[in-house]
Order: C-alpha cells, then sequence, then structure tokens
C-alpha cells in the first residue's frame, strides 16, 4: 500500500471518528449520564466503603458447607418479637439459621436482614406461603443434617443445652427422624359423628375428641429435663428432623396446606417407613405477640382444621385402626426400658 493511500485512509477515518464524536456529545442521553456518574458519585464511595467493611467482617465468618444443625423460623408480622428470637437462636448456636419472612408487613424484612450476617444465615422472602409450604421450600433449600422447625411466637430458652441433648438423643437413636418437644398424641379410631347434628369437643382426662372428625389421647411427659419417650405423633414447635430421610420419605404432603395437621400425618408416615418419632422436654415460652396463624386466619382455621383431620383419617384409616402404628410405639418405648 502506497504512502498516499495510508495517508488517506487516515484522514478517513479521522473524519468518522469526530463525526462519531459530535454526533455523541449533543445528545441529550449523553449529557444525562454524564450528570449521573458524577451526582452519583458519593453514594459510589459510600457502597465501596460499606462493602469493604462487610467482606472484612465476612472474611472472619467460615461457610460451613456441612452444617450439623440447623434452624428454621416461620415468621410473619411479629416484628416485636425478633430481639427475643434472635437472642434464642444466637444462644442456641445454630450452624444454620433460616428465616422463613412470609411477607409481613411491619418492616420484620429489613430487621431481620441486618441480624442474618453470617454466610450460613439465610433471608427467605416468601408471598403469604403460610406454614407448609415455607417450611417445604425452606427444608428444601437447608444444608443441615439435623433441621429444627421453629415458629415467630415461641421463645426458645436462653442456652444451648436443648439443642445438645436433642443432638445426643438423635446420636443415641439413629432411627430416629422426627423429634418433637411440645405436646405428642396417641391417635385412636375416632367415633361416629352424630346424626343431624355437629359433635361437640370432648375432654376426658387425657382423651381429647370430636365426633366424626378426631379422636386422641394426649401423652404427658414426666417433669424430668432428660425425660424421652416415643410417641406416635407429636406436632410442632420445636420439632427436630433428620432432613435427608425426611425428604426421602416425601416431606411435607402439600395436600395439608396451608395449615394444619400434616405434622400428624409427617409422624405417621415416618414410623410406617420403618423410622421413629420421640418427645423429650424443653422449656419454652408460647404464644408471645399479637398475631399468628388464629389471629389472621380466624374465619378458615376451623374449616381447615376439620379439612385436614378428615384428611389424616381417610389416609391413614388402616394404621390407626389396626393399632399397627401404636404396636410400633409401644416396641420402641420397650426397647428403651430395656436401654435404661
Amino acid at each position: 500500500m502506497g504512502t498516499g493511500s495510508m495517508e488517506g485512509e487516515i484522514k478517513v477515518n479521522s473524519r468518522r471518528g469526530w463525526s462519531r464524536y459530535l454526533r455523541h456529545v449533543t445528545r441529550l442521553e449523553s449529557w444525562r449520564r454524564l450528570i449521573s456518574h458524577f451526582s452519583s458519585w458519593p453514594r459510589r464511595m459510600l457502597l465501596r466503603r460499606k462493602l469493604a467493611a462487610q467482606k472484612m467482617r465476612r472474611a472472619q465468618m467460615q461457610y460451613l458447607r456441612e452444617p450439623r444443625v440447623g434452624a428454621i423460623v416461620q415468621f410473619f408480622n411479629k416484628r416485636g418479637n425478633i430481639p427475643m428470637l434472635w437472642r434464642g437462636l444466637q444462644a442456641a448456636a445454630f450452624d444454620e439459621i433460616i428465616v422463613l419472612e412470609d411477607g409481613s408487613v411491619d418492616g420484620s424484612a429489613g430487621i431481620w436482614q441486618k441480624q442474618l450476617q453470617h454466610p450460613n444465615q439465610v433471608l427467605i422472602r416468601t408471598n403469604d406461603l403460610y406454614e407448609i409450604i415455607g417450611y417445604d421450600r425452606a427444608m428444601r433449600y437447608c444444608k443441615a443434617e439435623i433441621v429444627v422447625l421453629l415458629q415467630d411466637d415461641d421463645e426458645p430458652p436462653p442456652n444451648d443445652r436443648w439443642v445438645r441433648r436433642a443432638l445426643e438423643l438423635f446420636d443415641a437413636h439413629p432411627e430416629m427422624v422426627y423429634l418433637g418437644a411440645h405436646h405428642s398424641m396417641d391417635i385412636l379410631p375416632r367415633d361416629p359423628a352424630p346424626e343431624g347434628g355437629e359433635a361437640d369437643w370432648t375432654v376426658d382426662g387425657d382423651l381429647q375428641s370430636i365426633a366424626g372428625v378426631f379422636k386422641q389421647r394426649m401423652i404427658m411427659l414426666d417433669e424430668r429435663h432428660d425425660a424421652f419417650q416415643f410417641v406416635m405423633a407429636t406436632v410442632r414447635s420445636p420439632v427436630f428432623i433428620r432432613r435427608k430421610e425426611f425428604l426421602e420419605i416425601g416431606g411435607f404432603d402439600l395436600d395439608f396446606a396451608p395449615f394444619i395437621g400434616d405434622d400428624v400425618d409427617n409422624c405417621i408416615r415416618i414410623w410406617q417407613a420403618g423410622y421413629k418419632v420421640g418427645v423429650f422436654n424443653v422449656k419454652f415460652r408460647r404464644d408471645i405477640g399479637l398475631g399468628g396463624m388464629r389471629a389472621f386466619n380466624k374465619a378458615s382455621f376451623g374449616p381447615q382444621t376439620m379439612r385436614n383431620w378428615h384428611r389424616i383419617y381417610q389416609k391413614h384409616v388402616a394404621a390407626i385402626a389396626d393399632g399397627s402404628v401404636r404396636a410400633k410405639v409401644e416396641e420402641a418405648n420397650r426397647g428403651l426400658r430395656v436401654d435404661r
């Protein structure tokens, strides 16, 4: 290529570059971007300082790939309970914490986001999924070997002894998948529904029933701090679960959604799968703070309870009627007495 040709090409390129420059500087959008760049400078510097401080803090926190025990907290519009819950979660020293923030409108999500700083602490923000679907989603997200399900209106003990005791029981009974610390029951064949009217709630000693709906014998542990036994069913919270084994038998049955009765179904399925369900003593303060399922869902609570108890008896009619699960519980407790 000759010298003249090269000079001509340089001039053409120069004119093209100058033309592009003129088009650029005369566009309103270009000036807006320039102004935005300079006006956002203070905010960018603030974010950089915050990110640097955050990275420094988190560099000192080790992410656990295989946490032993984790907590899943179901939460909805109980902002005033966050300090109480956070103290309990910290005292328990969980390896992993997942807060299920189910669409609160009281500013709770922002407070939880500030609290959950460790790499193994997670905030899941959902939109009115209620208990069962929320727990199911979180259980499948969780990495812990053993997970405890907690509620937003229960105050955990101010120490980690209850968690260590639960882990001791799981180690002592590797076939146990479900360990409750609330009330437990023996599910019995229900009485026939009365003709021409609705049945009343009846209580006779430790028996509770509504004819045509359900019948159960309540299981009361003694007051010893180390009291433990196997039971047919126990309800949350708290409930400790071996996550892998629980998911292998199907996890939560979402047909019970949005709430009530799924924990009874969980326990019967666990026994039928060859595993065990237990209960032990933990001192929780319960029903703290305004709100909760019964406050926000008064109209649907009763019908949902009736619907799901009918589902339990339809699904497990043989296991309840023939006493097969009850026999497994009795056999497990006989073995427990021998071990002692």
